[in-house]
């Protein structure tokens, strides 16, 4: 079955909102850079945080609609390094069983066999 995301009409869908997002960013922007011309430097309102925030996150998402598109749902390769571990087969957690040849430091069999 395929994709909703994986036709030409989704991905200039996606491309064109992300070009929406960031004119929404930009106006948003303009109008926080008036009402900070208007206020002192510590006297945010909510309401500049408000503004702030969606600035932010209409830029970011914009960005990656628009240069990304339909790519942002493709499969990759993660590296072993981060890979999910199987589950262990035995419900032990530690190994009880002792190595004799572990038992006495490194310092100290160096100086016996000398």
């Amino acid at each position: 079955m395929k994709k909703w995301h994986e036709n030409r009409a989704a991905d200039i869908g996606l491309r064109a909102g992300g070009a929406a997002l960031l004119g929404i960013g930009w106006l948003l922007a303009l109008r926080l850079h008036h009402m900070a011309q208007t206020t002192g430097p510590r006297d945010a309102s909510a309401l500049m945080i408000l503004f702030s925030a969606m600035t932010f996150l209409c830029a970011s998402a914009g960005s990656a609609l628009l240069f990304v598109g339909a790519g942002l749902w493709e499969s990759v390769e993660v590296s072993a390094r981060w890979k999910r571990v199987p589950p262990l087969t035995s419900n032990k957690v530690f190994s009880t069983d002792r190595d004799p040849g572990n038992d006495v430091e490194p310092s100290v069999q160096s100086r016996s066999a000398a």
